[in-house]
């Protein structure tokens, strides 16, 4: 397929029915007018992103003359044309393209992408639409109005409160009452004033390049979005390193198990065993080998394999975490010298986003 052909599949979609700026917008929950005037500053900051993946025969191989379509939101952070959107749809791609709620067209080039936060950072030309003003923290505590504001099916706009903000070593998130829909992903989520409270990720849309934006169906659910000052940050890294620099341990590792005396037969859920521990890696060096039991990082009690790796991830490369661990009954301790994450890593970790991604748009664009 060529990068002509291509593009013009882009904008087919770019052009698909519904995203012109007449098109009625979708209502759940329908803010009161004294909102319109903020709700339009941030529709106006707010874009949408087709990005096309090739698609290879099963039988012969061969790239398919249609590729498949993700499409989402972004959402502009800058007047250098820096945006936002969900990584998900970005993996793999051979081609993005983004159109504003002015109507204007223009293709992206991908400046970095994190798994872990499922952001990508795009870039289009500078002053091809206004950046979003960042709401203060005081916009973000829980019960204040927000409004879920995206360009990916249709153009939509939702009302609803801030439920919860969960705070995790890796990132803090926002659960936010209003719906998600396919193609709202990368969105934004707003305050009264129409600042940037968040970007919203869970609800990515798959269509084929020359079929019908009708056959999305809708998805529906909470909705959650990663903190502008989360998002933030995750921003600075991409444009800087293409990537979150995150500790890396080069270990395998499971649920930990140990005999409860009081209950024959039935382990008790404890720590974390190392299933593997890769060598000459950080945890290697550190003397640490298959089988042993971790129990606590830098002070703090561990008993699940995420919590381990959300806490090591949180680390830069360079620095050190202090480990204890448990082996043949005896503790040991050691500050393990953290490295980055192996590119052969990231690489995994990417394509099962990505997978995760296409499963998740699959399943939304069956019949319910």
């Amino acid at each position: 397929m060529t990068s002509r052909s291509a593009s013009a599949r882009s904008r087919a979609i770019l052009a698909g029915t519904g995203f012109l700026l007449l098109a009625p917008l979708l209502w759940a929950a329908a803010p009161p007018a004294k909102y319109d005037a903020a709700l339009a500053r941030a529709r106006a900051s707010v874009v949408r992103v087709v990005a096309l993946h090739p698609v290879r025969d099963e039988a012969s191989g061969d790239v398919a003359p249609r590729p498949r379509a993700h499409v989402a939101s972004g959402v502009v952070m800058d007047r250098d044309g820096r945006i936002l959107t969900t990584a998900t749809g970005i993996v793999g791609c051979i081609e993005i393209r983004v159109r504003t709620a002015s109507g204007r067209e223009f293709p992206a080039n991908l400046l970095g992408l994190d798994p872990t936060t499922d952001l990508a950072l795009i870039r289009i030309p500078a002053g091809s639409a206004p950046p979003f003003v960042r709401a203060p923290a005081a916009s973000m505590g829980v019960g204040a109005p927000v409004f879920a504001v995206a360009y990916g099916r249709t153009p939509s706009q939702e009302m609803g409160t801030i439920r919860w903000r969960y705070d995790e070593p890796l990132r803090s998130l926002l659960q936010m009452t209003t719906e998600i829909h396919p193609g709202n992903s990368g969105g934004a989520a707003v305050d009264a004033e129409g600042r940037l409270v968040g970007v919203l990720i869970g609800g990515l849309a798959e269509v084929h390049a020359a079929d019908s934006l009708q056959r999305e169906a809708s998805e529906r659910g909470g909705t959650f979005a990663v903190p502008v000052s989360d998002a933030a940050l995750v921003m600075n890294d991409l444009q800087r390193y293409g990537g979150v620099p995150r500790g890396f341990l080069g270990v395998s590792i499971q649920q930990g198990l140990v005999d409860d005396p009081g209950h024959p037969g039935a382990p008790a859920v404890m720590g974390v065993t190392l299933s593997d521990v890769v060598t000459n890696g950080p945890a290697w060096k550190a003397g640490m080998r298959s089988g042993d039991l971790v129990v606590a990082v830098n002070g703090q009690q561990v008993n699940s394999p995420d919590e381990l790796m959300s806490r090591i991830m949180a680390q830069r490369p360079g620095t050190s975490a202090e480990l204890l661990w448990i082996r043949a009954e005896k503790e040991y301790r050691a500050k393990v010298s953290l490295t980055a994450t192996p590119d052969s890593v990231l690489a995994s970790q990417l394509e099962a986003a990505g997978a995760a991604a296409r499963a998740r748009a699959q399943e939304a664009g069956q019949p319910h």
